[in-house]
């Protein structure tokens, strides 16, 4: 056990790329590790506390599309494209770094390179943490293509060499190519652990995520060159996952999704990749508010940050502009049909909640209530399980500080609607049958509109952001389907073709990034921004 402690001691130490700002060490550095299961687990959890950031962290497509009517004066320049916001020499808003990325794709390498140094472990258990340990460099990459497009790709753990960086493209076949070599993984019912005990965590990959993931990689590919052949893959790779070949995966009812897949349960049939949230993970005394980037992307208010119903009628007001709010009128445009039951367990009391209206009393001394009015603000109660700051000493009114739930990466309904997404643009119109599923659970009629190419793809873009309203996908879905002068403001509204082709929609490359990195480039087109 001290072996191990002392491995995680220094892996932070011990990251080769360039890119970075740490110098690597030699193979012989690793001579006395992998003696034991336990020294690959150790490693692997190493990777894993750093993919809440790669999967879920404060990157800038959590705000430049969030969907809503305003957005706190922060993160404005997200929404617009503002220069001064995102480009790292001249903001602080957010850390726009790779850093931890490249870390993660690091501490991997270094357990396939070393597979040759494994002792006493099984050949068994020495796939499922090379598959562990290939699903991670695989979903790292493709976030780096998702994020930041054009990326460095690392030559492996002992390489100092500086790295230019590869075209989006060659990124996303890297992480496919990682991702096949991790399909050797069990069903996720088969997971074990060192000690032998089923793993519940669906952090840990399993075959259904290595193809989920497979189809995410190539639909993104698809959008990227509006080729066929991708959409075929990723249609092809879905589909292992939803006919049950992957594992057992099916959809909870509107009311289990709730419950179990972005409650506290923690534990769905649905759930097909999470990022583990336990309050016990992180020390949360010291937190104080609501982090921007936990689910519901800051939409999060009545009744969870606060029920004084004075302060939610303070807050609702149409002159409180630093508020991040969407009105009832948005939500009930997204949700058209009033039968659907999201209108009912995604939000509160849509259209019904009322606020008090008051005056001053002087015989009472004080405001008193004097009538009721309807909200003009929708409130998301999609996560409805929360963590209250229990530490007096830093907050007198117990504010909710976190969702107490897992962060979903990816489920079951998400899956279904990237399948339909594929067919739609390959013309084919099953597409319809897996919309009529996800409709069905959201207790809707089936889809009867027009089944051609473009107004099925944009129907299935519709029902993704009903579905998967506030789970991160939104800025994905739009940059995938080409809808950013649809959906996106400020200067979105203004981009060129060429505008696109130079990394518009990407985010630019941070600063520490070039410290040491003589090929380092900036996207062409945040290199004009400056």
């Amino acid at each position: 056990m001290k072996k191990i402690l002392i491995l995680l001691l220094f892996v932070p130490l011990f990251s080769c790329n360039d890119w970075l700002t740490v110098e690597p060490e030699d193979s012989v550095t690793f001579v006395n590790y992998f003696k034991n299961e336990e020294e690959l687990k150790a490693l692997h959890n190493g990777i894993a506390s750093y993919m809440k950031n790669i999967c879920v962290g404060d990157q800038p497509q959590f705000y430049n599309s969030l969907d809503a009517d305003n957005i706190e004066w922060t993160y404005q320049g997200f929404w617009t494209l503002d220069p001064d916001t995102y480009l790292p020499e001249e903001s602080m808003v957010l850390n726009v770094s790779w850093a931890n990325f490249y870390e993660a794709i690091y501490m991997a390498n270094v357990i396939i390179e070393n597979e040759y140094r494994f002792e006493n472990i099984s050949k068994e258990r020495a796939e499922f943490w090379l598959g562990q340990a290939h699903f991670s460099k695989a979903m790292t990459y493709f976030r780096l293509a998702q994020i930041w497009g054009d990326a460095p790709i690392s030559k492996g753990s002992e390489s100092i060499a500086p790295e230019g960086k590869r075209p989006a493209l060659e990124v996303l076949e890297e992480a496919a190519k990682e991702a096949k070599l991790a399909l050797t993984l069990p069903t996720y019912d088969q997971l074990r652990d060192v000690d032998g005990k089923q793993i519940t965590s669906k952090q840990y990959a399993s075959l259904g995520t290595v193809n989920t993931l497979l189809a995410n990689i190539y639909a993104w590919m698809g959008g990227l060159t509006r080729e066929e052949k991708y959409w075929k893959e990723a249609e092809s790779y879905a589909s292992e996952v939803i006919e049950g070949r992957a594992g057992a995966y099916d959809l909870e009812s509107i009311g289990g999704l709730i419950t179990n897949v972005f409650g506290k349960a923690r534990s769905s049939v649905e759930t097909i990749f999470c990022i583990d949230n336990d309050p016990i993970d992180i020390d949360r005394q010291y937190e104080t508010r609501f982090k921007a980037e936990l689910p519901g992307q800051m939409l999060m208010t009545y009744p969870y940050t606060t029920t004084d119903e004075s302060a939610i009628a303070l807050l609702a007001e149409d002159y409180w502009d630093d508020y991040t709010k969407i009105y009832v009128e948005t939500v009930e445009s997204i949700y058209p049909d009033e039968n659907d039951a999201r209108r009912r367990e995604f939000w509160y009391q849509l259209g019904e909640l009322t606020y008090p209206l008051t005056e001053w009393d002087d015989e009472v001394g004080d405001f008193v209530e004097v009538g009721r009015e309807a909200s003009p603000c929708a409130h998301i109660a999609k996560w409805r399980d929360v963590i209250i700051q229990e530490n007096t000493q830093f907050v007198q009114d117990r504010p909710v500080i976190a969702t107490d739930g897992d962060w979903i990466v990816w489920r079951l309904a998400d899956l279904i609607l990237l399948r339909a997404e594929c067919r739609a643009n390959l013309g084919l119109t099953t597409a319809v049958d897996d919309l009529n599923r996800v409709r069905a659970r959201a207790e809707l009629t089936d889809y009867d509109g027009p089944t051609d190419k473009e107004s099925l793809r944009q129907e299935v873009f519709d029902e993704r952001r009903r579905e998967l309203f506030g789970e991160g996908q939104f800025y994905f879905d739009i940059v995938r389907n080409g809808y950013y002068k649809k959906y996106l403001r400020g200067k979105f509204q203004e981009l060129t073709d060429q505008d696109i082709k130079n990394g518009a929609l990407y985010a630019p490359v941070s600063s520490g990034a070039f410290e040491k990195n003589t090929l380092m480039t900036q996207n062409t087109y945040w290199q004009w921004q400056k």
